[in-house]
């Protein structure tokens, strides 16, 4: 700290002097060395020679007009911090041409990495420049403008590669709506996930810090603002001149099962509906299709027993990993009464476990939803008629879902509401403190227990009971804590292992609630269908490896489970789940191979199952497909406008 007590003269010049350029001020100090600050008008700060200087009271007390002195009376000033010096050196660099160049080749370089394809990152490339033209409109900064609109494009990119490793499947622009005002969704994401988010949070701000450092460096050039505007319709006739054509590979849902991560999000815009109530499934409509279906319930004079439903989370029959090397012992834990363990095909893979209850309630194949397949529970409330619970419940069945999460997450407790659960007992319902898989099975199959006695004690209806379970579902990060999971490694790999010790605890503690109902089958029996509702993210690796990790083919292992058929004192045709199926074929079987109440709608799905061999959304004849879905439609079964 020191003062100058001196004259000093302002010149005009627009020069760079000795590393000191001053925007077109010099300093020139009389009767001595010159010194050359780089001056801010109206401010008390300059750098020099590598070293800033702040005034510590205003100095100027008058602007220099062609080269008239001005009098600066004891202006004092201090150097200010290395740590800004090396800020500022390095926003320098980070708008230099140069580093521009190169950090715009690093970006093409990730996008590419995060997207299965090239074909989609023109189209992404002009989106990003569209979102950096708007920025400029305000900012007048071009480099800035480019910088965050690229920062915001790798951000969304690295989202949707988390959401796709995870779920299997993209961000789109509808996860904004589904989840982002769903407290409950929000909540098991935190729990369950939270060091991602924080992961999240620890990026964002990473990239907001350099931005503000860009801003401070990157000067504004200001062209008249009707040009700057001018850039935004620009970039946004080049995004659409760019548009993927619609090809097999990217129609509807596939870049969103595909790995298209850095350009998902931004392709999801072609799907923008404004009223958020158009439905694909529409799509399959025919308008040659005159005839119509009835979901009236043929209740019959027969026993009704007591159907009991059991979504096992996150489990699939270990033959499909023979890698693994299991014991026998444990795949037997998946099989059937009578021994077999019989195949299931699912539509989604890593996550979305209420498309599959879904699909096994309503008879529909999610698939032929498109990208909506993972929003059902929200998009088809109160839209569908002669589900199977519906039918049930109109047969004199008292109808019942016990399940792990809220029920207002992802609107599953409102759905089945609507598709004829007259109860649903939740996570608040069950005493639970949060959502998650530290709760076991048992937790669930106790409930049910007490439930199931009450209920046969005091209620003389027939009892259709669903059960989702928890236990199994991710992360696998840390070990379970319960005496079911067995002493003994079932991997070398930890993520694996902790999966298959979860899963080794979930069957132990079904078979003992299986035990319970061959000692307690109720006066009119129990059938009982378990069903896994898709493989976990810890089979990925193992798929992988093999390559059988093909999100876009139904017929992959990686939409393999399998289901379970078990019968008290009741007739059972087993022989019917013999035969791979899709999940919406599964309540009709039921339906038939025990004999229960059925409906026009239940006996056309059995009898497409047959035409289609066991398949849905890729029946080899899908206009049968089609044709049941238009009947339905006309028969008032399905409001799809």
């Amino acid at each position: 700290m020191f003062a100058i007590d001196e004259d000093l003269r302002f010149h005009l010049l627009s020069i760079s002097v000795e590393g000191c350029r001053v925007g077109g001020l010099r300093v020139h100090r009389s009767g001595g060395e010159s010194a050359f600050p780089r001056y801010s008008p109206g401010s008390c700060r300059f750098q020099c020679r590598r070293r800033i200087y702040q005034f510590h009271e205003s100095c100027v007390t008058a602007h220099a007009i062609g080269g008239i002195p001005a009098k600066i009376q004891s202006c004092r000033y201090r150097q200010g911090s290395i740590a800004m010096t090396v800020i500022r050196r390095f926003a320098g660099i980070l708008v230099h041409p140069a580093a521009v160049f190169v950090l715009a080749i690093a970006f093409a370089g990730v996008l590419r990495y995060l997207d299965k394809r090239g074909a989609y990152l023109p189209y992404t490339a002009a989106v990003t420049l569209t979102l950096a033209a708007i920025a400029y409109i305000a900012s007048r900064r071009p480099i800035f403008s480019l910088y965050t609109a690229g920062a915001v494009t790798l951000l969304i990119g690295i989202a949707s590669k988390v959401k796709f490793d995870l779920k299997g499947f993209a961000l789109h622009y509808y996860d904004l709506v589904f989840t982002g005002g769903d407290t409950s969704a929000l909540d098991f994401l935190v729990r369950n996930y939270g060091y991602i988010l924080y992961i999240g949070l620890a990026l964002i701000g990473v990239a907001v810090v350099l931005l503000a450092v860009v801003f401070t460096a990157d000067r504004p050039r200001a062209p008249r603002l009707l040009w700057r505007v001018g850039l935004v319709p620009a970039c946004v006739g080049l995004a659409i001149l760019l548009f993927p054509k619609a090809t097999p590979e990217n129609q509807g849902f596939m870049p969103f099962i595909d790995g298209y991560n850095a350009s998902a999000f931004y392709f999801s815009f072609a799907d923008f509906d404004p009223m958020g109530r158009k439905v694909k499934l529409a799509d399959h409509l025919k308008t040659d299709v005159g005839e119509s279906l009835s979901g009236t319930a043929d209740c019959g004079t027969g026993q009704k027993p007591d159907v009991m439903l059991v979504l096992s989370e996150s489990q699939a029959d270990p033959a499909i990993f023979p890698e693994l090397g299991l014991p026998e012992d444990f795949r037997a834990l998946f099989a059937s009464d009578d021994g077999m363990v019989r195949p299931l095909s699912v539509e989604i893979f890593g996550g979305g476990t209420w498309a599959t209850n879904f699909s096994v309630l309503t008879g529909l194949s999610p698939t032929d939803f498109s990208w909506q397949s993972h929003y059902v529970t929200e998009l088809m409330e109160n839209r569908i008629r002669g589900a199977l619970p519906e039918m049930l419940a109109a047969c004199g069945y008292r109808t019942v879902t016990i399940m792990p999460m809220f029920q207002q997450f992802v609107n599953e407790g409102d759905f089945l509401r609507s598709i004829g659960v007259q109860e649903v007992y939740d996570a608040a319902a069950l005493g639970l403190a949060g959502v998650g898989n530290l709760t076991e099975d048992s937790t669930y199959y106790d409930f049910a227990e007490k439930l199931i006695a009450k209920h046969r004690a005091t209620d003389g209806r027939p009892l259709f009971l669903a059960i989702q379970t928890m236990f199994a579902h991710g992360p696998y990060d840390a070990a379970p804590e319960t005496r079911d999971a067995g002493s003994k490694p079932f991997s070398d790999d930890p993520q694996v292992d902790n999966y298959l010790r979860r899963v080794h605890a979930a069957r132990l503690q079904i078979h003992r609630f299986l035990a319970e109902r061959q000692a307690e089958p109720g006066p009119r029996g129990t059938v009982l269908l378990e069903y896994g509702d898709h493989q976990p993210i810890a089979t990925k690796p193992l798929l992988e490896q093999r390559g059988d990790l093909r999100l876009a083919d139904l017929t992959s292992p990686a939409y393999r489970t399998f289901l379970s058929i078990h019968a008290f004192e009741t007739p059972v045709d087993k022989h019917l789940f013999d035969k791979p199926m899709a999940t919406g074929f599964l309540a009709a079987t039921l339906v038939e191979a025990a004999g229960l109440p059925s409906s026009p709608l239940m006996r056309s799905l059995a009898d497409l199952r047959e035409a289609c061999g066991g398949k849905y959304h890729d029946c080899p004849q899908r206009e049968l497909v089609d044709a049941n879905l238009t009947m339905r439609a006309n028969g008032g079964l399905l409001k799809l406008d």
